[in-house]
C-alpha cells in the first residue's frame, strides 16, 4: 500500500483528527488536563491506523514474518488504551489508586499479547501466515468491552447531577462505534474499526466543550448563564431552593482567595452530591446558589436541605437556605422571590445565633 493509498483510505478520519486538534488549540473552556488526554488519544488513533495497514500488508506474505504477530499484539493493546485516555478526559478527579486498579487488566494483557506467538495464550500464526486462536482467543474483546463499560459508568456518574439528556448523548456516542463494529463483524469485513472511534472522539469532544461552557469552572456547578437559560423553559419546575454561603468575605479578606475558593468548592460539592436526582444546582453569584427541582414533594425538599445542612456541619463552612414550592399558575420569578426572602431570613437568624465565624486558621495552630 502506497502513502497515497493510505491517505485516500483514511482521509475522513484524518480530516476529523486534524480538525479536532485545531479546535483544541483555540478552545478556552476545556481544562489543560482534558486537552492533554484528548491529544494523546487522537495521536494513538493515528498510530493505530498506520499499524493496522502495516499488519494488513504483512497478511499478503506467503510465509510468516515476525512483524505480523508483533503488529497484531500492538493493535490489541492500543484499542483499550484509547478508551482509557478518553476516560481520563472525564475522570480528572479520579484518584491514582482507582486509576491503577482499572489499569490492571490492560497491564496484564499486554505481555500476553506480545508473547502469544510463542505461548499461544491469545493467538498465533502458522508458518503459512494463517491466523489461529489460542487458549483465550476472546481476551482482547473482553478487555475492550470491560473498558467500554467503565467508560460509560464513569461518564454517567460524572453527569448524574446535570441534565438527563447528557446521559442520552453519551449513550449515543458510545453505542454508535460498537454498532459499526458489529456490522463489520456480521459482514466479515476486514476494514479498520478505528474511524468509528475517531468520529466518536470528535463528537465526545464537541459534547464536552459545550458542557464545559455551561459549567462554572471553580465549583463544577452549572453557571449563571445556564440558570437563566433554564428559566426560559420552567414549566416543569415545582420548587426553588435559594442558598447563600456565610462568611465568604471573611475567608477572602483574612485567608486569601485560595481559601475562599476552597470554601466554595467544598460547599458546592456537598450541594451537588446531596441535592438528589430531581435537582439541578447552579452557581448564580459569588456565594449565591440555586437548586431548581422538578417533580418533588415538599417533604423530599426538606429532607434534601437537612442532609446538606448536616454535611456542611461536618466542615467549617455554613450556608443559609430558603425554599418555596411553586403554586399552580404562579410565575417562576415569584417562586424565586419567595425563596430568596426565606433564605435571607434564615441568614439573619444564623448570624444572630453565631455572629462570629467559628473557624481556626490552621497557620496559627
Amino acid at each position: 500500500m502506497t502513502f497515497l493509498d493510505y491517505i485516500t483510505e483514511n482521509y475522513g478520519m484524518l480530516f476529523e483528527v486534524i480538525g479536532l486538534i485545531i479546535m483544541l488549540s483555540i478552545s478556552v473552556h476545556i481544562p489543560k488536563k482534558m486537552k492533554i488526554f484528548t491529544i494523546a488519544a487522537v495521536s494513538l488513533m493515528f498510530i493505530e491506523t498506520i499499524v493496522f495497514h502495516l499488519e494488513k500488508w504483512t497478511q499478503t506474505f506467503e510465509t510468516l514474518s515476525i512483524a505480523r504477530p508483533l503488529l497484531t499484539a500492538t493493535l490489541y493493546s492500543i484499542y483499550p488504551i484509547i478508551l482509557i485516555l478518553m476516560l481520563g478526559i472525564t475522570a480528572g478527579t479520579m484518584s491514582k489508586k482507582v486509576f491503577w486498579l482499572l489499569m490492571i487488566p490492560e497491564i496484564l494483557s499486554i505481555p500476553a499479547y506480545y508473547s502469544s506467538q510463542w505461548t499461544r495464550i491469545v493467538f498465533y500464526f502458522k508458518e503459512d501466515n494463517h491466523y489461529s486462536g489460542g487458549l483465550i482467543p476472546s481476551l482482547p474483546y473482553f478487555i475492550f468491552i470491560f473498558y467500554a463499560i467503565v467508560f460509560v459508568f464513569v461518564n454517567f456518574k460524572y453527569l448524574k447531577n446535570y441534565y438527563q439528556i447528557n446521559k442520552l448523548i453519551i449513550g449515543y456516542i458510545v453505542i454508535g462505534p460498537f454498532a459499526g463494529v458489529g456490522m463489520y463483524i456480521a459482514s466479515s469485513s476486514e476494514k479498520d474499526y478505528i474511524p468509528f472511534f475517531g468520529s466518536a472522539m470528535l463528537l465526545y469532544f464537541i459534547f464536552m466543550y459545550i458542557h464545559m461552557a455551561k459549567v462554572d469552572p471553580l465549583t463544577s456547578l452549572l453557571s449563571r448563564q445556564s440558570y437563566y437559560k433554564d428559566l426560559e423553559n420552567s414549566r416543569n419546575i415545582n420548587c426553588v431552593v435559594s442558598i447563600d454561603m456565610n462568611y465568604l468575605k471573611y475567608f477572602n479578606d483574612n485567608m486569601g482567595h485560595e481559601a475562599g475558593d476552597k470554601a466554595l468548592a467544598t460547599v458546592s460539592k456537598i450541594m451537588r452530591e446531596n441535592s438528589g436526582p430531581n435537582g439541578i444546582v447552579y452557581r448564580v453569584g459569588g456565594d449565591e446558589f440555586v437548586i431548581l427541582y422538578s417533580g418533588v414533594s415538599e417533604e423530599e425538599v426538606q429532607q434534601r436541605i437537612q442532609t446538606m445542612r448536616d454535611e456542611m456541619a461536618k466542615t467549617e463552612y455554613a450556608c443559609a437556605f430558603g425554599y418555596s414550592m411553586r403554586l399552580p399558575g404562579e410565575s417562576i420569578h415569584d417562586t424565586i422571590r419567595k425563596s430568596d426572602e426565606l433564605m435571607y431570613i434564615n441568614k439573619a437568624n444564623m448570624k444572630k445565633e453565631c455572629p462570629v465565624i467559628n473557624y481556626v486558621d490552621p497557620r496559627v495552630q
